[in-house]
């Protein structure tokens, strides 16, 4: 489903061989608290997911279907098709019924922006203070920051230079903005 109240829909997308910068169609998110040490409820998710949580800060699980970030000790965010999120809810909700914990849709909260190219990390560096060569090196790796002003979660989804940035629908514009203006050096 393509999301016609963003306020990215108007924006020039940036495409080049050094660079690219997109917004992403609308994304399921869905945020699950749990207790760190409840097995019970940890293996119930995984084996509905498919796959084991992210165990560690900066770690993502992934498939075909959802990828999973860690975002704290007793904090994740699955993404999924936004056409699947309502599934997600349902059969988790239902497979947790008896147990202690939060499911909540944040779709409506973040916007994804994509950002790659050979020159993204040069793009990030100049408003993220994250050091790129401890933090996001590898694919599947995340990191809650920010970029300029805005808060973000920054997602590495392959080996080559490829990230999802999410941030709240608020600061998209801005943020967006500010990545088209960092990003125009390396246009070719």
């Amino acid at each position: 489903m393509s999301n016609t109240n963003s306020p990215l829909q108007s924006k020039d997308q940036i495409k080049s061989s050094n660079i690219n910068l997109e917004y992403m169609d609308f994304i399921g998110k869905i945020n699950l608290r749990i207790r760190d040490a409840d097995t019970d409820v940890l293996n119930k998710v995984s084996a509905y997911l498919g796959y084991e949580l992210p165990k560690n800060s900066g770690e993502v699980s992934t498939n075909d279907e959802s990828r999973t970030a860690w975002l704290g000790p007793n904090e994740f965010l699955i993404q999924c098709a936004e056409d699947k999120k309502d599934n997600f809810i349902e059969d988790l909700n239902r497979n947790l019924n008896d147990c202690f914990y939060a499911l909540t849709d944040v779709s409506d909260y973040y916007i994804t922006i994509r950002l790659s190219g050979k020159k993204s990390i040069d793009v990030l560096e100049k408003g993220c203070p994250l050091n790129f060569k401890e933090y996001l090196k590898n694919q599947n790796t995340c990191a809650q920051s920010y970029i300029s002003k805005g808060t973000v979660l920054i997602d590495r989804l392959s080996e080559d230079q490829v990230f999802d940035i999410l941030i709240r629908w608020s600061f998209a514009d801005y943020l967006w903005d500010w990545l088209s203006d960092s990003c125009s050096e390396f246009v070719d």
